[in-house]
């Protein structure tokens, strides 16, 4: 017997609101994406306000798709238009969001991050019938790239001039030749970086995605470098010898199956006066604590179904950490039943991450 509530029929106006901006949200993102990959933002910002028209002369489409992509962003609040000349621009503030790749605040790429997921949507129903989830591969090559330009500020403006120095003898040491590893390193931008500005020290990047090794394989021939490798860890895992100086991952714990496994490995590998250098999301130990306070609490879990907690749930026994799983709580228990002793939190503001020195 089905047993009817009586409902408040402008609380349901409200949330068929709430929902229908969801479904926008949903078309934005796809919309967004577009716009990035042709460059359409980047236009804009130089050439000012401007009309379907004159956008399709200077990018050479066809000028009733454009209409409708600039209509739309303006819906949206990604331009702005004037009614008088029917024409649409972007703001300073909205160019340094969608057009600036060297600016910490730039997140069009998170557009392309999102659309790397969506040929993977009909295999979802599945993942939550079994439970076991999708590695990186399993997304696509858009995945490994997404991810790239998603994080590319902090390895390319911040890591070396201004996050190393801060660590303790690391950079004397890096100058004098030491032995590095980064492990989970995609598409080996972090690396390549610290192997360019420590020529005498020699570097290998670890990660088991194809597409990702694939790509940091062709960023390295562009760097023009020569102390640097990258390997997959199924077949050449880390040395479990005690020989190398600094390990560094980078929002990687959180997304592999076996982080405790990981982090024994790390230990194994570290020498005694080593250091590893580990960054991952910010967030609380508890998720009323995420849900009330944490502003980003929406895109991270989103992005951990999709993406994040799918890759920690891609084998049967994987530990399933998700995006918000791997808080400072977590990092130092598991860090201390590893091995650890050392372990300290670095005052560090930048974005979206923790940094924590940790040291056998």
């Amino acid at each position: 017997m089905i047993v009817r509530r009586e409902v408040d029929r402008k609380k349901v106006e409200q949330f068929v609101k709430h929902a229908s901006d969801q479904v926008a949200a949903g078309f934005n993102c796809s919309v967004s994406y577009l716009g990035d990959q042709l460059g359409l933002y980047k236009i804009i910002d130089k050439e000012g306000p401007v009309t379907s028209e004159q956008l399709a002369v200077s990018t050479g489409l066809h000028e009733r798709w454009l209409r409708e992509w600039l209509r739309h962003q303006a819906c949206v609040g990604h331009l702005e238009y004037q009614t008088d000349s029917d024409a649409f621009y972007l703001t300073p503030e909205a160019a340094v969001v969608l057009c600036d790749d060297d600016n910490p605040m730039f997140f069009a790429s998170g557009f392309a991050a999102i659309a790397s997921t969506h040929a993977s949507l009909p295999k979802m129903p599945d993942v939550f019938r079994t439970g076991l989830g999708l590695s990186y591969d399993e997304h696509g090559e858009g995945c490994a790239c997404g991810i790239e330009r998603l994080n590319n500020y902090f390895p390319r403006n911040e890591l070396v001039p201004n996050l190393i120095p801060q660590l303790d003898g690391i950079e004397e040491i890096l100058r004098q030749g030491a032995k590095v590893a980064d492990v989970g390193c995609g598409s080996g931008i972090a690396v390549i970086e610290m192997a360019k500005a420590f020529p005498n020290s020699s570097f290998v990047g670890y990660d088991n995605s194809k597409h990702a090794l694939e790509r940091a394989s062709h960023n390295l021939v562009e760097s023009d470098i020569h102390n640097l490798s990258f390997v997959d860890p199924t077949h050449f895992p880390l040395p479990n010898d005690h020989s190398m100086d600094f390990i560094t991952t980078f929002d990687v714990i959180h997304d592999t199956p076996y982080p405790a496994e990981m982090i024994e490995a790390i230990y194994g590998s570290l020498k005694p006066e080593g250091t590893w250098l580990c960054s991952d999301i910010k967030s609380f130990p508890t998720f009323e604590e995420n849900l009330s306070e944490n502003p980003s609490a929406a895109l991270f879990y989103g992005f951990s179904l999709m993406v994040c907690m799918s890759s920690s749930m891609s084998t049967p026994d994987g530990a399933g950490l998700g995006t918000l799983g791997f808080n400072e709580k977590v990092a130092r228990e598991m860090t201390k039943v590893a091995g650890f002793t050392r372990f300290e939190t670095m005052e560090i503001d930048k974005g979206i991450n923790n940094y924590y020195q940790i040291r056998p």
